[in-house]
């Protein structure tokens, strides 16, 4: 259990919980890029480290980089799309039907 919170649950939640609080208290937009590329640059610098870090020469198998860093980097970058859905969903404008027919 505490491999799926530490591989799952963790990056997931704390992308989401960044990217709403990017589009929701940032005043420029220059800043919503932060959490994108603060997971890209940190997914990046471990797959480099466990690559270019194992003890052959030839680097690490590819197995082992899909587990660490893939699949907490695109469950993160899945609670970075959830995260701006939930802004959208919360914060955007609707258009509300005056004349009752919908659609």
């Amino acid at each position: 259990m505490p491999i799926l919170i530490l591989f799952c649950l963790l990056p997931l939640a704390l992308a989401a919980a960044a990217e709403y609080a990017a589009y929701r208290f940032a005043r420029r937009k220059l800043w919503r890029w932060v959490p994108p590329l603060v997971c890209l640059g940190v997914t990046l610098s471990v797959l480099f480290a466990r690559f270019f870090g194992w003890s052959d020469t030839e680097g690490a198998p590819v197995e082992t980089l899909l587990f660490v860093p893939g699949l907490p980097a695109a469950l993160a970058f899945l609670g970075l799309y959830l995260g701006r859905r939930l802004y959208k969903r919360l914060w955007d404008p609707r258009v509300i039907d005056d004349d009752g027919k919908g659609g």
